[in-house]
């Protein structure tokens, strides 16, 4: 695919990266390839080289006048995607369409949406599915280089925790999967989990305080199945805020099992409370996670895009 506005795109692209969930994304499009193409005949494919080519793509398909992109692979491919969309001028963009084939290590973003596990659902999706307006987190944050950098996010962006095993898995990969992966790396880090001092303000509100965990959540869930945000409303203008203030490590690790059920915040200590825009920052180094990408540290101004991006949904289901 070249860069070419003037160009004849198709309507549909599907961007595939092969080597997410440790290449599952490319046995999958393998098994979905021709049937998808055929269901779909004014569609082309596009197969990324390295990281950051999806969004480089997205925005190459918008610009060239394709309405829906399919990204094929996990929250980290479908977030690229996303943010290529997000470049492009915003009448292209409030053109597309953004869907996704989950075959990555985590997806979250297709639990949330209530995409169908099969193969043959998925394809109705496709077919049948229809759009709708979808918020969009965006945060201007400080890289790991300490220069100023900015990005958007589908599910969340978190400070804390979460971003400290987002680094360890970056480091150290996902071999037992996504879910496995995310649960064992949050153990070893509740081992040795230590609060940080954060100055938050919550649309002006002083939240200032001791946390082991921020979370801004757009989408219900993380960590490919911790249920971060139950009833999690994505089109509402604002983000979710769990906050998890200092407790022992006894206390959090009581707390953990809690998460993938969704009734951790009935829990002293765990708040939840709807924002639409949150300052961020700390005189020691908290990282990020976002969109369970290890990127960044604080500080961070987090804000909400109301129904900024569609997405495609099951027909009749909104979370």
């Amino acid at each position: 695919m070249r860069a070419n506005i003037y160009a004849k795109m198709p309507s549909t692209i599907f961007i595939i990266n092969p080597a997410a969930g440790h290449g599952r994304a490319g046995r999958v499009w393998a098994s979905f390839k021709e049937a998808a193409l055929r269901l779909l005949p004014d569609s082309a494919s596009a197969v990324t080289g390295q990281p950051g080519h999806a969004s480089a793509l997205a925005l190459e398909a918008v610009l060239a006048g394709a309405s829906r992109v399919i990204a094929v692979g996990g929250d980290g491919t479908f977030s690229e995607a996303l943010e290529g969309v997000m470049a492009a001028p915003e009448h292209l963009r409030r053109n597309i369409t953004l869907g996704a084939i989950p075959a990555g290590s985590g997806c979250d973003l297709a639990r949330h949406l209530g995409y169908p596990g099969d193969r043959d659902g998925l394809l109705d999706l496709l077919a049948r599915g229809t759009a709708r307006p979808m918020d969009v987190g965006r945060i201007n944050y400080s890289g790991l280089d300490g220069a100023p950098r900015q990005r958007h996010f589908m599910n969340i962006a978190a400070f804390g925790l979460a971003g400290d095993v987002a680094h360890q898995i970056k480091a150290s990969g996902k071999p037992l999967g996504g879910t496995i992966s995310y649960f064992v790396s949050s153990v070893l880090a509740l081992l040795t989990a230590k609060a940080k001092t954060v100055r938050l303000k919550a649309d002006g509100k002083d939240l200032s305080g001791r946390y082991h965990l921020g979370v801004l959540a757009n989408t219900s869930s993380m960590g490919g199945g911790m249920m971060i945000a139950p009833g999690a409303k994505d089109d509402d203008g604002l983000m979710d805020l769990v906050l998890v203030s200092d407790m022992s490590r006894l206390s959090l690790m009581r707390n953990f099992p809690a998460l993938y059920k969704g009734t951790h915040l009935a829990s002293p200590g765990i708040t939840m409370s709807g924002v639409r825009r949150l300052e961020a920052e700390a005189d020691e180094t908290v990282y990020l996670n976002i969109d369970g990408e290890a990127d960044g540290k604080l500080p961070a101004v987090f804000e909400t895009l109301p129904r900024a991006i569609n997405v495609i949904a099951p027909r009749g289901l909104k979370p």
